[in-house]
């Protein structure tokens, strides 16, 4: 009975190290993407391992290209160049399909048998 009780007892201090340890991890993480002098603003992804971004460098904006393998220089922005998108073109860009809807066409496909009528 001391053995299961000891067991669980270092299963317990084990998941309570790595929480901690996790935990300060994640804080050197948050630290080290800030910066005094540049920001990235936005960007979008175009592909795996492919974006867009713009970055904020003192009073320039730059449009940088980012691949896998290298970043590279597409174009300087000038602020009356940076327009914010309203909400209604966010919704039409990015209209993400909605979860349950697709689970309820999936199931209404094995219910027919995979045939579309």
């Amino acid at each position: 009975m001391w053995r299961v009780i000891a067991t669980f007892i270092a299963v317990a201090l084990i998941i309570y190290l790595s929480y901690i340890a996790s935990k300060y991890i994640g804080r050197g993480l948050k630290k080290s993407g800030s910066s005094r002098y540049m920001r990235l603003l936005d960007q979008v992804t175009l592909g795996q391992d492919r974006h867009v971004a713009i970055v904020q460098v003192g009073a320039k904006y730059l449009l940088v290209g980012v691949t896998a393998g290298q970043i590279s220089f597409l174009s300087e922005l000038r602020d009356e160049e940076l327009v914010p998108l309203s909400a209604e073109e966010e919704d039409m860009e990015m209209k993400t399909p909605d979860f349950r809807n697709m689970l309820e066409k999936l199931s209404e496909l094995g219910k027919r048998g995979g045939k579309d009528s």
